[in-house]
């Protein structure tokens, strides 16, 4: 053997005493294909599991989903809660290696707020000085009161105490952008190839109804501690593929699944099944602005035909709490008020169904006639199947319609509808993050287009006070208002269905369902 040949196969030996290590990847199944990816253009769960992957705010979700340090290291507030100042940590980079500054900040919320961007959370930062004027076109930009005082601090000044500030500043909606990238590509820039991030992921490639792919961002500030490289996410809006995905080893991780599915998944899986209760309610919106949907008796009949006991008993079953309010009962500081009729039985409540439709002009000649509509799975499918039966008894007609997810959320956002099946999460712990989607200017959310001056007067005024129990007791006022004109009808409070492989790691059940990749590891 010749010394060069033997030079090659001592360091063929060598290298094999050293394995190479694998990629490590994560699949997950994510209910629907998003309509965006831009932060201050999403709308849903599985759109906010992504975006909070690529990009962070001033402050991010722990493992457990408690607001903590973000692209800032640290904050102060005044003694009257009303100024939040914000330093940034040393040294952050975006994904392309620009550095991130509080320029950078302070250009997101004034874009956030833009009346052109159209967030569809805007509304919720009215609570900042002068956010109600910018996003209207009251006033400009520029006198939004965000500032920045150097290169490494940011002062919020909010228009009362908002102990919750922090906590919402974590969502992936608030995330914060990149100046040059959105100057340079517009509304391109969250595409493929021109987005630049500044979470634990970069966005390597968009397969339209097929897959999502994230690469590792090694210039994230803890990119040491994220021991994922790649994550695919697949949108699965049929859940049974979905699961049946799961069971093969196809999908680490899959977001839903059927409420018929929880027992038998749960004697096949054990531990890998987790039904989480969560701050999120599920309700029908009903577009107000329709002659026939106009008239609260109309949609008082309605609500008070849905015999929620049977749907979250025997067609849900996963022990979801029926509703009878819109805030949750569980959220902090509040109680929640609760429907008029709730002490009836069934029996009387269709009976005062039927006369209300009466009063308003309808009955056996003249049926009330509505149509229905809802996005994906089958569940949804047959829970409406079931609430149009139910409606069937006090002689209303119902035809149900079936739209792919980002269509039917589009179609809400253009009153292209006349009843629609949405739900609506916490994003953050207070009573107001619910109420708020009531009000005349939350168009983006306020699919039934629900007017009342008086709702929006108590609900807006109650979020400014300091006193808990003063504060509580004007939301209530508010929320009993608007459930007596019922614009929405609550259906159920929502437990959070997920399967979770039981090789990964660093997961832990929590009411928002914020689960970012960054925390998670695969033990195999």
């Amino acid at each position: 053997m010749t010394g060069a040949l033997r030079v090659l196969a001592t360091l063929v030996v060598f290298l094999a005493c050293f394995p190479v290590l694998a990629e490590t990847v994560l699949h997950r199944g994510n209910r629907s294909e998003p309509a965006a990816l831009d932060p201050h253009k999403i709308n849903t769960r599985y759109e906010l599991n992504i975006v909070e992957d690529l990009f962070e705010g001033l402050t991010a979700f722990d493992a457990a989903a408690n607001p903590v340090p973000g692209v800032a290291a640290s904050w102060d507030v005044s003694e009257d809660g009303r100024i939040y100042t914000f330093y940034l940590r040393e040294n952050l980079m975006w994904s392309d290696g620009e550095p991130i500054t509080s320029d950078d900040v302070v250009f997101s919320f004034r874009r956030f707020m833009n009346p052109e961007t159209a967030a569809l959370y805007a509304q919720l930062f009215y609570l900042v000085q002068n956010g109600r004027e910018v996003n209207t076109g009251a006033l400009p930009m520029e006198d939004l009161a965000v500032t920045a005082p150097d290169e490494a601090t940011v002062v919020f000044e909010l228009t009362g105490p908002a102990p919750y500030f922090p906590e919402m500043l974590a969502n992936g909606f608030a995330g914060i952008v990149p100046r040059h990238a959105v100057e340079r590509f517009d509304d391109d820039w969250s595409a493929p190839g021109q987005m630049v991030s500044n979470g634990a992921y970069t966005l390597e490639a968009w397969s339209p109804q097929d897959r999502i792919a994230l690469l590792r961002n090694e210039r994230f500030h803890d990119a040491e501690n994220v021991q994922i490289d790649r994550i695919y996410y697949y949108p699965t809006d049929d859940t049974v593929s979905g699961v049946a995905r799961f069971r093969a080893g196809d999908l680490d991780m899959q977001l839903e699944f059927a409420p018929e599915q929880a027992k038998p998944l749960r004697a096949l899986l054990g531990d890998e099944v987790h039904l989480i209760p969560s701050l999120t309610t599920f309700y029908l919106t009903v577009n107000t602005t329709l002659p026939h949907l106009s008239d609260p008796r109309v949609r008082r009949a309605l609500s008070m035909a849905i015999d929620r006991k049977i749907i979250t008993e025997r067609v849900r079953g996963v022990g979801e709490p029926p509703a009878l309010s819109f805030v949750p009962p569980q959220i902090a500081n509040y109680e929640p008020a609760i429907a008029t009729f709730a002490s009836m039985s069934m029996e009387a409540r269709r009976k005062e169904a039927k006369r209300l439709l009466a009063e308003a002009g309808y009955g056996p000649d003249n049926p009330l006639e509505v149509s229905y509509v809802f996005s994906g799975s089958n569940e949804n499918r047959r829970l409406a199947v079931v609430i149009a039966a139910m409606w069937k008894l006090v002689g209303v007609e119902t035809a149900l319609l079936n739209r792919e997810g980002k269509i039917h959320f589009s179609s809400l956002r253009a009153g292209d509808f006349e009843i629609g099946y949405v739900g609506w999460g916490a994003d953050y712990n207070d009573a107001s993050t619910f109420l708020y989607v009531l009000q005349s200017e939350s168009v983006n959310v306020n699919y039934a287009r629900y007017n009342n001056p008086a709702y929006d007067t108590l609900s807006k005024e109650a979020v400014l006070l300091a006193d808990l129990e003063t504060r509580a007791d004007m939301m209530r006022r508010a929320e009993a208002m608007m459930l007596h004109d019922q614009p929405i009808i609550p259906i159920f409070f929502s437990v959070t269905k997920q399967l979770v492989k039981d090789y990964v790691k660093g997961w832990v059940d929590n009411a928002p369902g914020s689960h970012l990749s960054r925390y998670l590891r695969i033990e195999k």
